[in-house]
C-alpha cells in the first residue's frame, strides 16, 4: 500500500513539473547554434573620420565612400551640411565638426565609454542568427557607429545600420541636461539600451506599417507586430528595457490592462482615425495624459497592441513570424487573438 501510495505520489509530481514547463514554455527561446553567418563586425565612423588629417580631407574622403558606401554620403547630409560629399561646403563644414572643441570632448569620453564595441558585435550578432532563422531570404545589415552631434540614435541607411555613440553616454552627461533633452528621455540613454533600441530601430524601418485601416488599432496592433518580432530576436531580453518601462510601470500596465482596454473601447476610440487622439496613447513622453497615475507610463496604446499580437500569436500556432508580419488586417488579428484581458 506505501509502494502504491509512493508510485502515485511520484506520478502526480511528474505531472505537475510537465504542466509547469508547459506553462512557462517560451516558444521564442530556439537554438540558433546551427545558424551560420559571418559574426558581425562593427565599423567605427568617428573613429576613422576623427584619425582624418584635418588639412587631407579631400584624400581620405574617397575612402570612407568606398568602406561605408552611400550612407556616409547620408551622414554627412545629416549631420554636416544639406548637400552631402559634392557640396561646395563639405570641406570646411567636416572640418569644422572634427575641430569642435565640445565634438572632440564628446568622441573623447565616447572613446572611453566604448573602448571597444565587442557587447554590441556578440549581440548583433545573436540577433541575426535569430532573424535568419525566421527570415533565411532576408538580407542583414551593416552595422556602423558614429558620432552624430546628438542628430539622432539610429538610423537605418542603405542597408547599413548606425548607431550614434554620443546619444548612449550615461544619464548622468552634462551635455544631455544642457541640450534639455526631457528627464524621461535621458534615463534611457546609457550603454544597457543600445541593444535593443538598435534592434528595434531597424525593425521599423525594414517593416512599415502595411495595415489596410489608418485607426487606432491598426496604430498599435502594427507596433505589436513590431515588438513581437523584438521578442522573437531578444528572447531572454525583459519588457522593461524594451518599453523604457520602469518595474513599477510594467506592473501598472499589467494590474491595469482590463481599465484601459474597456476605457478605448467604451469611449469608442478603437476605430478613430483622429491622429490626435491615436497620438495621446502612443506617443513618447513621461506619461500617458489619459491615465493620470504616477506609474503610468507613455505608448500605453502601444503596450496594448503589443499583449493583442502575444495573443494571437499564442492561440494562432500555426502562423509564422514572416505572415504575421504581412498580415494587414489588424482586425482579424483582434478577432482571432482571443484577447479578453480579465479584471
Amino acid at each position: 500500500m506505501i509502494k502504491q501510495t509512493r508510485t502515485y505520489q511520484f506520478i502526480l509530481l511528474c505531472v505537475g513539473i510537465l504542466l509547469f514547463a508547459s506553462c512557462n514554455h517560451n516558444p521564442l527561446k530556439i537554438d540558433v547554434s546551427g545558424v551560420s553567418i559571418p559574426p558581425v563586425k562593427i565599423e567605427r565612423l568617428e573613429k576613422d573620420m576623427f584619425a582624418m588629417p584635418k588639412d587631407s580631407i579631400d584624400r581620405y574622403t574617397p575612402i570612407l565612400e568606398k568602406k561605408y558606401g552611400r550612407f556616409y554620403d547620408q551622414f554627412v547630409i545629416d549631420v554636416i551640411n544639406d548637400g552631402g560629399v559634392r557640396d561646395s561646403t563639405y570641406n570646411a563644414g567636416l572640418r569644422r565638426f572634427l575641430t569642435d572643441k565640445d565634438i572632440r570632448h564628446v568622441y573623447d569620453t565616447c572613446e572611453e565609454i566604448f573602448p571597444d564595441v565587442s557587447f554590441l558585435e556578440n549581440g548583433m550578432t545573436d540577433v541575426f542568427k535569430h532573424y535568419k532563422y525566421y527570415f533565411p531570404d532576408k538580407s542583414l545589415p551593416k552595422v556602423v557607429t558614429a558620432i552624430s552631434g546628438f542628430n539622432y540614435a539610429l538610423a537605418f541607411k542603405d542597408s547599413t545600420l548606425a548607431i550614434s555613440l554620443d546619444m548612449y553616454m550615461g544619464k548622468k552627461s552634462p551635455y544631455y541636461f544642457m541640450l534639455r533633452f526631457p528627464e524621461f528621455k535621458i534615463q534611457h540613454m546609457s550603454k544597457e539600451f543600445i541593444l535593443s533600441d538598435a534592434v528595434y530601430g531597424w525593425l521599423q524601418s525594414v517593416y512599415k506599417p502595411n495595415e489596410d485601416k489608418n485607426d487606432m488599432l491598426a496604430a498599435i496592433v502594427h507596433e505589436g507586430k513590431i515588438r513581437y518580432l523584438e521578442d522573437a530576436l531578444l528572447p531572454e531580453l525583459g519588457d522593461t528595457t524594451k518599453m523604457w518601462y520602469t518595474g513599477k510601470q510594467l506592473d501598472w500596465c499589467k494590474e491595469n490592462e482590463f481599465n484601459m482596454w474597456a476605457y478605448l473601447i467604451e469611449n469608442k476610440l478603437l476605430y478613430t482615425t483622429d491622429q490626435t487622439a491615436i497620438i495621446k496613447f502612443t506617443d513618447d513622453g513621461p506619461f500617458t495624459a489619459a491615465f493620470n497615475h504616477d506609474f503610468c507610463p507613455s505608448r500605453v496604446g502601444y503596450w496594448l497592441g503589443w499583449q493583442i499580437v502575444r495573443s494571437y500569436m499564442k492561440h494562432n500556432s500555426k502562423v509564422s513570424l514572416a505572415q504575421l508580419m504581412a498580415e494587414t488586417n489588424a482586425d482579424k488579428i483582434l478577432q482571432r487573438s482571443g484577447y479578453k484581458p480579465s479584471k
